[in-house]
């Protein structure tokens, strides 16, 4: 039953073996029967660590940065990796507070302008569009007013 397959011929390879550097009708290398050395012999030598105060220095302002910057309220830590199985209680169980508020004052001349915080504060209630602000009129207003519509109306009739 074997050969029923489609098209690719039989005995054939797919790539060409002469490419490697082996002809037709060769014998093909011996394997091997002990593991590949774990590190192969070295070619070039490393350069040798740099050593002295200043590269202490460099190396300790390094790690005060990085430090810093984990620090900050914009670095994501890492999910802890997920157990098993999953419990319904494991959810409304917090191993760490839910506090992440730091202080952090920076120098914000050094930043752009769109990266500032801006408080925003409360707008003041504005009158109704289609209403005019009135002031209150007084009791004597009033009766001048009444009064000359009274004069006015006289006149008319």
């Amino acid at each position: 039953m074997a050969g029923r397959g489609r098209g690719r011929g039989r005995g054939q390879l797919t790539f060409n073996i002469e490419a490697v550097g082996i002809g037709k009708g060769e014998v093909l290398p011996p394997g091997t029967f002990q593991p590949t050395p774990l590190f192969p012999p070295m070619e070039n030598k490393p350069v040798p660590l740099q050593s002295g105060e200043e590269a202490e220095y460099m190396l300790a302002l390094k790690q005060e940065l990085r430090g810093a910057m984990k620090s900050l309220p914009y670095f994501v830590k890492p999910a802890a990796p997920k157990k098993d199985v999953e419990r319904y209680s494991d959810k409304y169980q917090s191993s760490e507070p839910a506090d992440n508020t730091i202080e952090w004052n920076p120098d914000w001349r050094r930043l752009p302008r769109e990266l500032k915080i801006r408080v925003r504060k409360p707008q003041k209630e504005k009158a109704p569009i289609g209403m005019p602000l009135r002031k209150k009129q007084t009791y004597v207003e009033k009766e001048e007013i009444i009064r000359k519509l009274e004069v006015r109306v006289s006149v008319v009739f």
